[in-house]
């Protein structure tokens, strides 16, 4: 099996959510994390030796974490987002890996640190995209 490093995939927001997708490239990032956050309900029969769980409902999260680049037509957006709630912090998630696979989640953008880091160093970025409903999976025909 073929391993590829987290940062060998592509990272895109789409940055006109209420139209037509234009997706823009999300430069800077230096770390992406993966959460799967699920629902799972359990309990068990009377007079039955086992119980049951069903996985009722689950959310991808991804963390972006990266220098802030500005200019960058990813980021740029996502930190124009600051002072926005609801509906105006909705948009796509794309992550193309290195095989092709792509990953298109629908999501609401957390920001987490448009400014900061060492005194020397370029401010911070950071975001979390909290999946919103369900997303797919194109996997490449061979």
């Amino acid at each position: 099996m073929a391993r590829a490093a987290v940062l060998e995939s592509t990272y895109e927001i789409d940055t006109n959510p209420t139209g037509v997708a234009s997706y823009s490239d999300i430069g800077g990032l230096e770390d992406v994390g993966f959460a799967v956050a699920e629902e799972v309900r359990t309990g068990y029969f009377v007079g039955a030796p086992n119980g049951y769980s069903d996985v009722t409902a689950g959310r991808l999260d991804v963390t972006l974490t990266g220098k802030r680049i500005v200019d960058d037509t990813g980021q740029d957006y996502i930190v124009g987002l600051l002072g926005s709630y609801g509906t105006d912090r909705k948009s796509t998630l794309k992550i193309t890996a290195p095989d092709g696979t792509i990953f298109e989640i629908p999501c609401s953008i957390e920001i987490t640190s448009v400014l900061g880091g060492a005194s020397a160093d370029l401010d911070a970025f950071s975001c979390i995209c909290h999946s919103d409903g369900d997303f797919t999976v194109t996997v490449p025909t061979i």
